[in-house]
């Protein structure tokens, strides 16, 4: 019987954070939304490199245009006062890496530059430096169309100061994004852990207490509000699982205890059986005839029949063959026998008598069982002869009931085969059967043999399914026919055996050998 587990196999089987599902849902889904969170980011950083060219440009330009009608004027005045005005007013912008302030001749009126900007990378060059360089020519007059030029104010931006702007921008965008990618995950994995995580893991506490022996009656978890979802739908298909289960051990226990309980009952039966075979001593006592018996049969109870009955007048042999195998053929036949002994007891001698009492009391036994059970059954009345008007016969066989056919191997080499068709009817088949009863009688010299047997010997199959048949069969008796009983016997079953080979036994042997001495 499964022995229920404790609380130690039962329980508590740990399962390391790193690989919970609690773990593994929120790093997944960290993963995706910071993927995501980056993907979007850097579409956003590239919407607003676009936007910030756009406003230094626009700022620059704007900045130029505030500044040039005072730039014009310092120009056409040459005032280096002004000049200087305008130059640093230009140059107060961090951005501003170099403002020059030039006459129309080209001269030079008024120039900074900044020492400390450093050189741009090749990158910040491709991003920004296209956007460096702003020219605007100065004009000096009442009317723009009839100005007289006067100059140029010519300004270039350091790169690497808009870069740094970029980048400034840039990081807030991504600590931005990161900030949200951080709560959406701790969002979406606080809604699925208690939607759908929590309830598996109560789920998966529940199956971890079930009890081997006792499924059916596992801590099944309620989930409100997922009654009708597939969690609803895992719990109650599980459910209906461990009820199986339950019903299955159920039926394994009540299947294993009727085995038991037929175990015993075929055990009884078979020791029933051997019991009631005749022993050695009683066949030794036979004078007139030596006897050997084998009987081996196909299943815990066989359905063969055989026995051997000294008294006052003789011997009678029985042997017979119920259909099927089991117990219920095997009650049949202790039946056969008993009414067989019984009729012996009585001092019946008619044959027919003896087989229309035998078929009465087996019909209406087997009617009573239900079983449909019959046997085919041959008696043999033998009587020790010592008879000078018969001389070189000692013996005498007197033949009834149907079976399989009767081998008798004369010592002179001639074999004989009396067929059984005709001498009676299966017993048990019909409650009526004495006008199918015949008898024939047959005389045995000194040497001669007689074979009884089932059909378990020669529809003995191999592996290939060949039988092993009534030929062969006869080969092995003549062959053996000089030789003692037991001899011949062991001979027949140990040929039968080795037809067989590793091939299942289907049938009960059942083999008598009487020599007549």
């Amino acid at each position: 019987m499964t022995q229920p587990r404790t609380g130690t196999e039962k329980g508590d089987r740990s399962i390391p954070f790193t690989a919970s599902l609690t773990f593994r849902q929120a790093a997944v889904t960290l993963l995706i939304v910071a993927f995501l969170g980056l993907l979007g980011g850097a579409v956003e950083l590239g919407a607003d490199w676009r936007s910030m060219r756009g406003e230094i440009q626009e700022h620059t330009w704007r900045s130029l245009e505030l500044v040039r009608g005072s730039a014009a004027e310092a120009a056409f005045q040459f005032n280096d006062d002004l000049a200087t005005q305008v130059v640093d007013g230009l140059f107060a912008h961090r951005e501003m890496e170099s403002v020059v302030i030039r006459d129309n001749f080209g001269g030079t009126i008024v120039r900074r530059d900044r020492e400390d900007v450093a050189p741009a990378s090749a990158l910040v060059g491709t991003l920004f430096g296209d956007i460096t360089e702003y020219t605007t020519e100065l004009h000096h007059g009442p009317v723009e169309a009839a100005a007289q030029h006067v100059g140029a104010l010519e300004v270039r931006l350091a790169a690497g100061e808009i870069a740094a702007r970029f980048t400034e921008r840039g990081l807030v965008i991504f600590s931005v994004g990161l900030v949200k990618a951080l709560v959406i995950s701790a969002l979406v994995v606080l809604i699925f852990y208690f939607m759908i995580t929590r309830p598996l893991l109560g789920l998966h506490t529940a199956i971890t207490r079930i009890d081997p022996a006792r499924p059916g009656d596992w801590p099944r978890p309620r989930f409100p509000r997922h009654e009708r979802d597939e969690l609803g739908q895992i719990v109650q298909s599980l459910d209906n699982l461990m009820q199986a289960f339950q019903q299955g051990l159920e039926q394994r226990d009540r299947a294993r205890d009727e085995n038991t309980r037929l175990g015993a009952e075929l055990d009884v039966s078979r020791r029933i059986q051997q019991i009631l075979l005749p022993s050695r001593a009683e066949l030794d006592a036979i004078e007139s005839l030596d006897i050997a018996t084998h009987m081996e049969a196909a299943h815990e109870v066989g359905g063969d029949y055989y026995d051997i009955l000294s008294h006052d007048g003789g011997v009678r042999i029985g042997i017979g063959d119920v259909t099927g195998h089991g117990l219920e053929s095997g009650v049949v036949m202790l039946m056969t026998q008993s009414a067989v002994r019984t009729l012996l007891t009585s001092r019946e001698q008619d044959m027919v008598r003896v087989m229309d009492v035998l078929n009465t009391t087996i019909y209406n036994n087997v009617q009573r069982m239900g079983c449909g059970k019959n046997l085919t059954l041959a008696l043999l009345d033998y009587r020790h002869v010592s008879d000078p008007d018969r001389p070189g016969t000692t013996g005498h066989l007197r033949i009834s009931g149907q079976h399989e056919s009767v081998i008798i191997a004369r010592r002179d080499g001639r074999m004989e085969v009396v067929d059984t068709d005709d001498l009676g009817f299966p017993i048990g088949l019909v409650e009526e059967m004495a006008h199918f009863v015949a008898q024939i009688d047959v005389d045995l010299h000194p040497g001669d043999v007689v074979v009884l047997y089932t059909d378990g010997i020669t529809e003995a199959a191999d592996e290939d399914h060949r039988l092993y048949g009534d030929e062969r069969f006869r080969e092995i008796i003549a062959t053996h026919r000089d030789e003692s009983a037991e001899a011949i016997k062991d001979s027949i079953i140990n040929d039968v055996k080795r037809h067989i080979g590793t091939q299942t036994l289907y049938d009960d042997l059942t083999l008598v050998i009487l020599k007549q001495k």
